[in-house]
């Protein structure tokens, strides 16, 4: 199940002044932490890169069980290694969200294990951005966002339900920001994938809130991580750091509000309220000017 080793990326930005209006920054309050995850057990998704490893590096401090999901064997046993504490006990789990196998025999491991998670942190993602006519032989792109982004968390979720039920757990999703906004051009298998799983928990809300399950949704925008940097077009654009990004989650253990969005996201969707077609018929006469089509 394991997969080749892939080294972090390191972030060497300093945040510019449009990124820290943008982005503030709001460190989380410790003392809080400590009473809430006293004893607690936490399941993290995509934990071997980028939100996952930095936010497994952050709880190892506390007093709590963590049981680290990933598809990547080495980057998990560096991990372990790396933040190994006196304090925390850590449990990994090499398994890749886009085989259901893999999956159905991580639940029923946990299961087996007596594991009674009372935080759920579906971090885990793929991202891809290509254009319709370059994607003409790729339909895997648009499958593995699906497995990756949608079907795997939904598979490992209803799994995992029973003992959240029991333990009135938490549910937090980290989601993207462009579940909010319009849908753009090159993002069809990624944004889709997000939207999916999005409404899938929405529609589920209800009823797990009913069962004193709480669902926090978390739609970023560009975090530097190796899978958002890996896009050429992100590293030129105004993003958040993987710390920033880290302590949101902190604060929304602490809070379990439902929804966190950056401050700016309500201005591009009243504007696209006002005018419902503009973001379309920029794309569109974009794309003809690309394909010289009058």
């Amino acid at each position: 199940m394991g997969t080749n080793y892939i080294p972090e990326f390191i972030d060497k930005k300093t945040p510019t002044l449009a990124e820290k209006i943008l982005f503030p920054g709001c460190n989380p309050d410790k003392k809080k932490l400590h009473k809430i995850l006293e004893g607690k057990t936490i399941l993290i998704t995509g934990a071997s890169f980028g939100i996952g490893a930095a936010l497994a590096s952050k709880l190892s401090h506390f007093n709590c069980t963590l049981l680290l999901i990933a598809r990547t064997t080495e980057k998990l046993n560096e991990l372990l290694h790396a933040v190994k504490s006196e304090k925390c006990n850590i449990f990994c789990f090499t398994t890749d969200l886009r085989d259901e196998e893999q999956v159905k025999h991580l639940v029923e491991e946990l299961v087996r294990r007596e594991f009674k998670v009372d935080i759920l942190i579906n971090n885990a993602g793929k991202s891809i951005n290509r254009n319709l006519v370059d994607s003409l032989n790729r339909y895997h792109d648009t499958s593995r966002c699906s497995a990756t982004n949608f079907t795997g968390p939904v598979q490992l979720l209803l799994g995992m339900l029973p003992v959240l039920f029991l333990q009135r757990g938490h549910i937090i999703n980290v989601s993207a920001i462009n579940v909010l906004l319009p849908p753009t051009a090159g993002w069809s298998a990624y944004q889709s994938s997000k939207v999916a799983f999005d409404q899938w928990l929405k529609c589920a809300e209800p009823e797990l809130k009913a069962r004193n399950v709480k669902v926090s949704c978390l739609y970023f925008p560009i975090v530097r991580t190796r899978m958002s940097m890996a896009n050429e077009k992100n590293a030129r654009k105004q993003s958040m750091s993987r710390d920033q990004a880290v302590n949101i989650i902190l604060r929304y253990i602490i809070s379990g509000k439902r929804k966190y969005k950056p401050w700016w996201t309500g201005v591009i969707q009243l504007f696209n309220f006002i005018f419902p077609d503009l973001w379309f018929r920029i794309q569109v006469r974009h794309y003809r000017k690309i394909f010289s089509i009058k």
